[in-house]
């Protein structure tokens, strides 16, 4: 073969796997494109299955009809509750301290947790509330003659309790069943000492934050802390049960 038919043939080998590498190099924008999209379809889904399971939950405590169910897909992911979370509240009388438990699902790296009334959500390390806690402090008008004005707190302890670990595909019937009510009011006059500790305590301080009063965070311990003055306080503590069928 002459040098002509040589440079011919390399020529060929040459534009061919200028082609080759083209191809290889959509194929995979693509295909990261494709994945990506369905992650992002997938991780929305999830969000919008746990606002639906907070309102359930919300139902059960909540609505008078304790016994009540969801069924949410698996997607290759896992459900469980875990018992990380701990709420203190100093105030007067009242001294209590209450693991509340969460239940989470995690996805690849996408975790999903509701955590005594809130939604937050984990995705490759960056933390955001899909839900905000049902904790209110608010000033009103006392019913008296002098129409002076006092701070309540509203604080809603959700106890969740139960052994859930459900891994795999398809769907799986997460039940909800409220046993028991506690609901103290009490007028105190005084600096209420609130702290959460939790694997989303930044989500908390960052809360804690939107309230009247002083907000810290310990991130050595993963606690966020209110401190606030409050005339009166309305504690409601609700314990739900919850276990899954697949």
């Amino acid at each position: 073969m002459n040098s002509n038919g040589v440079s011919e043939v390399l020529g060929y080998i040459l534009i061919m796997a200028i082609v080759i590498t083209a191809i290889s190099m959509v194929f995979l924008k693509t295909n990261t494109m494709v994945e990506d999209t369905s992650k992002m379809f997938i991780s929305e889904g999830l969000r919008q299955s746990f606002k639906r399971i907070l309102n359930v939950i919300a139902i059960s405590t909540y609505g008078g009809a304790p016994l009540q169910s969801i069924q949410v897909e698996l997607q290759g992911g896992s459900f469980w509750i875990s018992n990380d979370t701990k709420v203190k509240i100093q105030v007067g009388s009242i001294n209590i301290t209450k693991y509340t438990d969460s239940l989470n699902y995690r996805y690849r790296d996408l975790r999903i947790s509701l955590e005594n009334g809130a939604v937050w959500e984990d995705y490759y390390g960056y933390k955001k509330a899909v839900e905000e806690p049902r904790i209110f402090i608010q000033t009103t008008f006392a019913k008296s003659s002098s129409y002076a004005t006092k701070v309540v707190a509203v604080i809603v302890i959700n106890r969740l309790v139960g052994n859930v670990s459900v891994s795999g595909q398809g769907p799986v019937k997460l039940i909800f069943n409220t046993t028991s009510v506690n609901v103290t009011t009490q007028d105190v006059s005084a600096v209420m000492n609130m702290s959460i500790t939790s694997p989303y305590a930044k989500l908390w301080y960052d809360f804690f934050s939107s309230l009247p009063g002083d907000a810290n965070l310990n991130n050595t311990t993963n606690t966020a802390t209110l401190s606030v003055y409050i005339d009166r306080i309305v504690l409601t503590e609700y314990t739900t049960e919850v276990s899954a069928e697949t």
